[in-house]
């Protein structure tokens, strides 16, 4: 089972230069647990607080623009099967033109997809607060972006050993950084493709303590020394994790079991 838990402290997974709207809608950050008990007691480095702020520091602090950051947290479910990589922590930032990502169509397909993104939205609140929604009371007034979708339905996925570009990094121990449409959509990579489609140029996927770093963007962003020793210094890594592979053709995302199983986030 997965366990939707809330810090102690109110953390937001959202840029506090989102729209308001967001803290009413995420007003804590996510943390997944295994079926293995809880993972974050074996994260001597890490806890919910300090993870949610040190992703908050990595891509605020950044000379790039990042749209988002998150951890995917190294958990072993079973003795017999290789670790699994699952949503640990995130912060999503958004771009720095806000309406860069808007789509401007009031056709029906538009309209009933934003109705989608927004009706599991609320339902993601009420599973991180514990309260029930009140249905079209609970209102989302700003649109849904694509980016941001991406995000939240990150939380949903999850890879296994050598699987996806989170997977192959922490299966090879090395960085992968892919950047560009093109290069992002002829990936063998079921994420690397689901991100172009939904607007990302730049992907990152930097092997750290328990887990990996994903960072994704809007821009096209060249490979980065000060991103890797930045990463290193705030997730405490003692090992030199060599120069970022360039292209890596990954294998599909093996989908988790979506404790978020109330939720449908595509439509049949």
């Amino acid at each position: 089972m997965t366990d939707y838990r809330l810090p102690t402290m109110n953390n937001n997974i959202w840029s506090s230069t989102t729209p308001t709207r967001r803290t009413s809608v995420s007003p804590a950050l996510v943390s997944v647990t295994g079926t293995a008990g809880d993972p974050l007691k074996s994260m001597p480095y890490f806890n919910i607080e300090s993870l949610q702020q040190r992703l908050q520091t990595l891509i605020d602090g950044a000379r790039e623009t990042w749209t988002y950051a998150i951890f995917w947290q190294s958990l072993v479910v079973d003795f017999a099967s290789p670790f699994v990589l699952r949503w640990g922590n995130g912060y999503y930032k958004g771009e720095e033109d806000k309406n860069k990502c808007k789509t401007t169509s009031f056709s029906p397909y538009f309209i009933a997809e934003q109705e989608h993104r927004k009706k599991v939205l609320r339902e993601v609140n009420s599973l991180i607060s514990g309260t029930q929604t009140s249905g079209e009371n609970d209102t989302v007034d700003e649109e849904v972006t694509d980016t941001e979708w991406f995000f939240l339905i990150s939380m949903t996925q999850s890879f296994v050993k050598g699987s996806g570009l989170p997977g192959l990094a922490m299966y090879n121990s090395s960085p992968i950084w892919v950047t560009g449409t093109e290069r992002l959509a002829a990936s063998n990579c079921e994420r690397a493709r689901q991100a172009q489609g939904f607007g990302l140029q730049t992907m990152v996927c930097i092997p750290s303590a328990n887990g990996v770093v994903e960072l994704g963007s809007t821009e096209l962003i060249s490979q980065s020394s000060d991103l890797m020793n930045k990463v290193k210094d705030l997730f405490n890594l003692n090992t030199d994790m060599g120069s970022p592979t360039g292209f890596v053709s990954g294998s599909c995302v093996v989908p988790s079991e979506p404790d978020l199983s109330a939720l449908r986030l595509t439509d049949p």
